[in-house]
């Protein structure tokens, strides 16, 4: 039996949370809680418990102000595979991935990458801390 039931939530830390905060308010379309005053942004998402509908699960996302100094990518050049360079990666599920990589590029934002699975479609970019993001639109079954 598993301990575990779910993610509760994503952390990312970075020197500037206001700023990137911002960044995926304006590109993203997150409606972030919190404040400079307490060096943090959050977003809860909320599903429901597959085992007990009545339960109410949450998932936050937050932009947290790091403690010491964050390290910043020594290249330009993007790896060719979705793993990318960093040891971690942020799996945020879309509605529309076209609409959005669209949105993305008039605000000149590029695609790294843009892949096509049976099961879902993705795409990846960096966000403004030069964090490799994965975009998600799941396939819906029917």
């Amino acid at each position: 039996m598993s301990h575990v039931n779910g993610v509760g939530g994503a952390f990312v830390f970075s020197e500037d949370p206001a700023r990137l905060a911002g960044w995926y308010r304006d590109k993203l379309g997150l409606a972030f809680e919190g404040s400079e005053e307490f060096g943090a942004f959050y977003q809860v998402f909320w599903g429901l418990d597959p085992d007990n509908p009545a339960n109410r699960l949450d998932t936050t996302f937050a932009i947290m102000r790091a403690r010491k100094p964050m390290p910043s990518r020594d290249t330009e050049e993007e790896p060719d595979d979705m793993y990318g360079d960093q040891p971690f990666m942020l799996n945020l599920r879309v509605n529309d991935l076209d609409a959005l990589l669209d949105d993305l590029k008039q605000q000149g934002i590029e695609a790294i990458k843009r892949e096509d699975e049976e099961y879902g479609h993705f795409a990846w970019i960096r966000d403004a801390d030069g964090n490799r993001l994965e975009l998600y639109q799941p396939v819906h079954a029917g």
